[in-house]
Formats: C-alpha cells, structure tokens, sequence
C-alpha cells in the first residue's frame, strides 16, 4: 500500500488545481526567450495551469523531441486517456482526452467493514480517477486488505455513471463471502524437530479447545511471515541450509490446510574462530588473543545470535582499548557441518551520529525506543553497531519487524532511520486443567506488555481450582532508573484449603514490590518484598496439629525471596529437550511474625529427545528453619507425594501427627528420572508409553509428630501421555517400593494441562 501512496501522490497534488472550464480552452504563452505558442484542448477538469507546470523546460526551437518529452510527461499525470501533439506555425498544438474524475464512490455488500473505513481506504490510495489501471490497483489492494482478516473469496464489481463535465460516480458491488478458516497445518520434513515446537513458532493457528480464542482465519500475507519465522527458528538452531516453502489446500467448506514442506539441511556448529587485525595494534591482538583462549565456543551451535555476540565481544574489546572508529567484517564458511567464522577488523574514518529518526510506531512512544539503545544524538558510530541496535529493539517483544538504515550525510555525519512494524502486545488468556490430584483448575487472564505504548506491563490472573482461588494484579516497568530492570508492584488475593490434608484454611492479602533482570541469555535474577495479611482457620480442632492451633488468627507478614532462574525448555506444558535450573531463597523476617524462617530451594529439570523419544531427569534439594525457635506453617513446609513422588497422595509423605494432620518437614531430596518412547507419530497428537523411578525424603520437625522416620520413599511405574486436541494429557500408574504404613498411597493419577 505504501508503494501505491507514492504512485498516486502526484495525482492527490494535482486534484487540488482542478476546477472546472469550458469544453474547449485555449491559451497562448511565450517562453522568456523564444517566441513559441502552446494551445491547449479537450481539458474539462484540468486547470491549464496544472498542464503548463508540466512544461518546465523550454526547446530551443521546434522538434519531435521536444513533442516526445511533452508527451511523456503528460501521460505520466495519469490523467489523460488520450494525447495528441502536433507542431505548426511556431506552435504546439496539445489536444487531450480526461479520464473521468471520481466525484463519489457507493459501497454494497460490505459488512467487514463501514462505508467510512473504506472511503478513508480510498483516500489513502489516491484512487480518484476513473481509469483501467485504478480499477485494477484498487481491487488489488482491497482484496489484500479483506485477505489480511480471513475473506479469500471477496468478489468486487464495478458500475459508473459518467456526468457531462465527465464526473464519475462509481458503485463498489462487494460479496464478501465467508471467511476462509485454518483447517489443519501439517509439517513435513521436520526430522530433527517437533511439530509441536514448530506450531509454537507460528502464528497461524488451529482453534481447538486448549485454544477457543484463537484466531484461525486463513490469512495468505501471514502464512508467508510464518514461513520467514520457522526459517529463522532452524537459523537459530544451526541449520544453515534450511529451506521451507508452503502450498495450501482449499476445501468446498470454505477451509484449507497449510503445509509446510520442510528441507532441514545440516545443522552446523561452530569450527574454527580466525580474527584478522589490520590495525596493527598488538594490544588489540593480545586482548583478543586472551579472550578467545579462555572463551570456547567450539561445537556450539552456530548461529547468527552466537556469531553476533561474538562480534560484539570483540567490538568491546577494541572499544575499551580506546579506539572509537573500526568496522569488523564477518565471513563464515560452512563445510563438513562446521562453520569456521573469520573478523577482519580495520580501521575506519571517524562518523557521529546527526539524527536518529523512527518511524512506523503508531502506538509505541518515542522515547520507549530510543532508551533500548547504546547511542544517541552526536555519539560516534559504528556499522557494526547496527546489529546490536536491532537486536535490543527486537528484544522489547513490542515490534514484529524491526529495519534501520544509514544514510551519509558528509564525511563524518550519519543519520540512522529506524523503522518499525508493531506486534499486537495485547493477550486474553483462559483455560483450564483437570487431574486427579488438583481437581479442575480455572485460568483466566488479562495481559498488555505495552500499556498505552509506555513499554509498561499491566496484568490481570484469576486462578481458580477446588482447594486454591487466587486473584492477582500485577504492572512492571522494564527502565527502572533507566537501566535494563524491571520494576513490578502487584496485589494480590489467595484463599488456600489445607483442611484434608492438615485441618486447616488461609486467607491471605499481598502487597509486593520487585526487581528482576536478565544477566544473559535465557538467566535470570529477581528479588521481590512482600507484605502479607494472613488470616488462619482452623477447621477441625480434633484432627489439626499444635502448630496450627498455635497460630490461628491474623498476623502480619514481611517476606523476601530471592530467585536466580535459567530456562531453556522448548515448551511450557510439554517439554522435549532444554533445561531449568532454579535457586530460591525466602526470607519471612521474626520480627512481623513469630513463624519468621528463612527457605532455600534449588530444582533442577533437564529434557532431552532423541530419535523421537525423551529422556528426563528432575531433581529438587530444600531446607527450611526457624529464626526464633519456634515452628513453621506446614504449607510453608516441605511434602512429598504427587507429582514429586508418583505413587503417593499430594501431602501423602511426611511428618504428621495423624492421618489427616500433615505437618511437613524442614528438609527435602527428590529425584524423577523418566524415560518417554514415542508409540504413535503424529503432527498433532503423538502418544508417548513412559516409565518412571522416583526418590525422596521429607525429614525433620521441631515438634515430636505421632508419624515420623527418616526413610527414603521410592516408586517406579509406567504411564501413557500424549498433546491431545484439548491440552497435554496423561495417564499414570505409579507403584510405591519403598514405604511406610501410615504414607497415603495413590496408584492411577489423570492429569490434564499440567503434567509435568
């Protein structure tokens, strides 16, 4: 559309001249030297003048060049249909046929969208004369835009009046039809990666349950970005020679299913690491020399990403020795499933940056783009820069394409053009899980990432299942003190049910403020205070613990927790390879609470697949104690049971002082090994027989509990689980080994949503 914008800003310019003559107008003009005459025909909407602007040079004498050039010029107004010049007597003689001049335009049909929206279309496009070429671009343009919201089968016609002073009113007859919907997408060719993984990647979705409010409108311009997003996704991955191309297949009913035809190539890692110093600065070369000794990035995976923060690296190395102006240029060669990367580096003429100009950011304010970059307004700049530049504006999450452009103003002056294309930033979220163990759970969420275009987070999460409702409203800013931390405060509501498992309830109010970053890629770090209203009910006096009786009633809390995370699984609810490892420390102070402990928990998951099958190892080691002496809530205290330790209830190993009183333990060491082999492959819905062994132990307690030993727990058992059209589901059967008499035992567990 933009193309059609510059294609049609003469014609916009030229309407404002138009006014409207006689049928036949003719004038006389002399050039400032030369004693030539121009008479003029035909124009009935055309003001002369808008003709004679035309003509700005003046021949030397009478000639068919001159005439070829008039005539060039005029047919490229696009306003004629028709030119006839000739010469005589020491005159042109210009006669011209108008096409007609679109006065109005009728829209029928159109429900998608109002007659203004359109109209407003029509204006953008400059569609006001009345011409085959017009017509064309017009419905080109308006079949683009109905494609873009699902309408493939859009029919347009055309009827127009044609008034005496050759004013068109034209009348737009559109059948819009129904929306074309995504049937199915299928992937082929993808051996080395899940087509669960790839659908994540796309935006063209099929609505299922798991998804109702999916958008699966089949939108030809989107499939395309698809496309560019999944050759990227291999990029990342080390295939280099990735190709991917699509075809649709249509149906009677108005759906199609997309195929992706996938040729994955080889997936290279990182060779060789040659840098050349042109400069000639042993200093340079030293620290370079230094850095890639005790810097290993062989057999990584080779990358842009990895490649880039290479460059980079080295751009800071020659940047911190002093020296502001170099270009680095990067070579790879890929062989034998290696590719071997080469930096030249030379020196370069010195060039600041004049003006950074941004545009396309309709909703994204100004200085939410300029506070993610290193440069501004007068700084030195680099071409190696650019990369980076982009990169940190992608990282935001707010833009789906980001593109920034030099243009040399001088010597040693730059102005850097950014331009971008806005993501929708805006999500709904509900859905819901169902399991043996938890009941059904309810999700339901509000989430916008840029608030009013500030960069802001603002989010909204009810959590609702049979023993937990939670309410929670939490907002974030990215730039706190303007640096890359985030800033969050939220409040938040918790209505918890331990009345089965330990006779009691809580009601609680948080207030929290935090800080959270990123040290690297996929690492994490964020530190949160909270302040707690905390209401205690006991629910059966007979069967609750002295702790619990103890404690009943309100008190107030003041909590710290520290958390460090790195996570690099693939999916959420369904893990095939990446790893998690997460520390956490809480610190409730004595002070605000006579239950004041501090809680370190470290949890370890690792996933990988092979040949279609996926191998799992799960570990988790806490320790909780007192700050004064006294007991812990036994919700703040460790369980084992459930998913932790399959086999068992949720609570169902531990320290209790009755069956029905579980009162936890102040230290905790589990272990899950899995192993998952694929039964039936299929794009959508594979199924996985998985067997499993799992250990722990829950141990210690101030209090003398009826029920309490220091015995290791183990189960084993076998289970079936597969990514159904509903959501992850399995079905387990877990056998104990290693137990006590008073454990509470669980053999067959369904879950649905979360089954890790």
């Amino acid at each position: 559309m933009k193309i059609l914008k510059n294609i049609f800003s003469q014609i916009i310019n030229i309407k404002i001249y138009i006014t409207f003559f006689l049928l036949v107008l003719t004038f006389q003009v002399s050039a400032n030297e030369n004693n030539f005459e121009f008479n003029i025909s035909g124009n009935i909407n055309t003001d002369r003048e808008v003709i004679f602007t035309i003509i700005d040079k003046m021949p030397n004498n009478l000639n068919e060049e001159f005439s070829n050039y008039l005539l060039n010029e005029l047919n490229n107004t696009g306003l004629f249909k028709d030119i006839n010049i000739s010469l005589e007597n020491n005159k042109y003689f210009i006669d011209v046929v108008e096409y007609p001049v679109i006065q109005k335009i009728y829209f029928d049909g159109n429900e998608r969208f109002k007659d203004e929206e359109l109209n407003q279309f029509v204006d953008e496009l400059g569609f006001n004369i009345y011409n085959e070429d017009g017509i064309k671009n017009f419905v080109s343009e308006l079949n683009i835009i109905y494609s873009s919201f699902g309408y493939n089968d859009i029919k347009i016609d055309f009827s127009k009046d044609i008034s005496e002073q050759n004013l068109a009113t034209i009348y737009v007859d559109i059948i819009e039809n129904k929306i074309t919907k995504i049937k199915a997408i299928k992937f082929t060719g993808n051996e080395s990666i899940n087509s669960f993984d790839l659908n994540e990647v796309i935006k063209s979705k099929v609505k299922k349950l798991t998804n109702i409010f999916a958008n699966n409108n089949f939108k030809p311009i989107q499939v395309d970005t698809d496309r560019q997003r999944l050759l990227k996704f291999y990029r990342e991955k080390g295939y280099a020679d990735i190709k991917i191309n699509y075809n649709i297949e249509f149906f009677d009913n108005n759906s199609v299913i997309i195929y992706f035809n996938i040729n994955e190539g080889n997936s290279y890692k990182v060779g060789e690491i040659i840098f050349e110093n042109k400069m000639q600065d042993e200093d340079i070369s030293s620290s370079l020399e230094s850095y890639f000794d005790t810097n290993s990035f062989e057999d990584s995976i080779y990358n842009s990403s990895i490649a880039e923060s290479i460059e980079k690296d080295i751009s800071d190395i020659i940047k911190n020795s002093g020296i502001r102006f170099f270009e680095i240029k990067k070579r790879v060669k890929l062989d034998n499933k290696k590719a071997d990367l080469l930096f030249e580096i030379n020196s370069s003429k010195p060039i600041y940056v004049n003006n950074i100009n941004i545009n396309g950011n309709t909703r994204t304010q100004d200085y939410v783009i300029r506070r993610e970059l290193d440069i501004s307004e007068g700084d030195a700049f680099l071409v190696n820069d650019v990369n980076s530049l982009r990169k940190k504006i992608n990282s935001t999450g707010f833009f789906e394409e980001v593109q920034i452009t030099q243009k040399q103003l001088g010597e040693n002056l730059v102005n850097i053009d950014i331009s971008v294309k806005e993501n929708q930033t805006g999500t709904f979220t509900a859905g819901a899980s169902f399991g043996t163990l938890d009941g059904v759970t309810l999700v339901t969420g509000l989430n916008e990432s840029n608030f009013y275009g500030t960069g802001r987070k603002v989010e909204f999460l009810i959590n609702s299942s049979e023993d937990n409702s939670e309410y929670k409203f939490n907002t974030s800013n990215k730039f706190f003190l303007n640096k890359d931390i985030s800033l969050s405060y939220g409040i938040s509501f918790k209505e918890s049910d331990f009345s089965k498992s330990s006779s009691y309830e809580i009601d609680k109010y948080t207030f929290s403020s935090g800080l959270s970053y990123e040290f690297q890629n996929n690492l994490y770090h964020a530190l949160t205070l909270s302040y707690e209203l905390e209401d205690i009910y006991v629910t059966d006096k007979s069967t609750a613990s002295s702790t619990i009786k103890d404690v009943e009633g309100g008190s107030v809390k003041f909590i710290l927790e520290n958390g460090i995370t790195y996570n690099t699984l693939n999916n959420l609810y369904f893990p095939r390879n990446g790893n998690y490892l997460r520390f956490s420390n809480i610190i409730e102070t004595p002070s605000s609470s006579k239950n004041g402990y501090i809680k370190n928990t470290i949890t370890y998951k690792k996933y990988k697949e092979f040949n279609n099958d996926i191998a799992s190892f799960q570990t988790m080691i806490g320790n909780i104690f007192s700050l004064n002496d006294s007991d812990i809530l036994p919700n703040d205290k460790y369980s084992l049971g459930g998913r932790w330790l399959r086999g068992f209830d949720n609570y169902g190993v531990g320290p209790r002082d009755s069956r029905t009183s579980y009162i936890g333990g102040n230290n905790i060491v589990a272990t899950k090994i899995d192993y998952s082999r694929l039964l039936f492959k299929n794009d959508d819905n594979p199924i996985y027989f998985n067997i499993f062994n799992d250990i722990g132990l829950v141990w210690d307690n101030k209090t003398s509990p009826i029920h309490y030993d220091e015995n290791i727990r183990s189960s084993a058992g076998f289970g079936i689980k597969f990514y159904s059209f509903i959501g992850p589901i399995a079905f387990t059967w877990g056998f104990p080994i290693q137990d006590e008499s008073y454990d509470i035992k669980r053999m067959f567990t369904f879950s649905l949503g979360n089954i890790n």
